[in-house]
């Protein structure tokens, strides 16, 4: 579909799926201190990540730079994190338009089609130059949606929300078991903290886009934010989520 094609179909898409949600009642059960709580605590786990991933070269080195307590942390406030975004988007109808229409979303979606807060929520995510890493960040999406199109018609992203969900209980019970077992400290791999940091700040970056869409906050957002750019934004951060999955599963 062509340009206008686009916009007419995602504004169709958030007239159908969101805006017949009863804002009032979403804003009732997401409380802008419980979302704005498990935002804080990605964002600070992403920015640790981001960290680790830039500056650690060897996997001996993220051990001696960030103590055992903290790393263990790291996987129950990301599964928080990512529980808390999936019942965002089912509440506020994001989910549904996600999962009937992953593919299509993604084909057309720009960087110009997100509202202007995504660049300082990317800096808030630790990102020293946010336009071009959004663009780099849209583009693995629709790469992974091409890649994965067989297994994601399959599974749709509501299923692998829920799954990484089960495979971060499955490593902090891990964690818990070697812990007994064993005084030193269980070891992982860098790609499992890559992994884990994409899933934090793709889950972050959805959060912060439900949230001002749908009146969480009360600040005032731009018109744009507050309907179909909000999808392209959010939809952007669960196909990180599930970029992240790949290195995770994979570690």
């Amino acid at each position: 579909m062509d340009e206008k094609e686009y916009e007419r179909f995602m504004e169709y898409l958030y007239q159908e799926c969101v805006q017949t949600r009863n804002f009032r009642r979403f804003r009732k059960h997401f409380h802008p201190m419980e979302w704005g709580w498990e935002s804080d605590r990605l964002i600070s786990a992403s920015n640790l990540l981001r960290y680790i991933n830039h500056h650690c070269k060897e996997e001996d080195e993220i051990y001696r730079t960030i103590n055992r307590k903290r790393i263990e942390q790291l996987s129950s406030e990301i599964h928080d994190g990512v529980r808390t975004n999936r019942r965002m988007l089912e509440d506020s109808g994001f989910m549904d338009v996600i999962d009937s229409h992953y593919f299509e979303i993604v084909d057309g979606m720009k960087l110009e089609h997100m509202p202007q807060q995504e660049l300082q929520i990317m800096r808030d995510l630790g990102s020293n130059d946010p336009e071009t890493e959004l663009s780099a960040l849209m583009s693995i999406v629709k790469s992974r949606s091409k890649s994965k199109h067989s297994y994601n018609q399959e599974v749709g992203v509501s299923q692998q929300l829920n799954n990484i969900e089960e495979k971060l209980d499955q490593q902090q019970n891990q964690l818990k078991e070697l812990k007994k077992e064993s005084d030193d400290q269980p070891r992982k791999s860098r790609r499992w903290f890559k992994g884990l940091g994409q899933i934090a700040q793709g889950s972050a970056l959805s959060i912060a886009n439900v949230g001002l869409a749908m009146g969480a906050i009360t600040i005032p957002v731009a018109t744009e934010t507050a309907s179909w750019g909000a999808i392209v934004s959010s939809i952007t951060g669960v196909g990180m989520v599930l970029n992240g999955i790949g290195e995770f599963w994979g570690e």
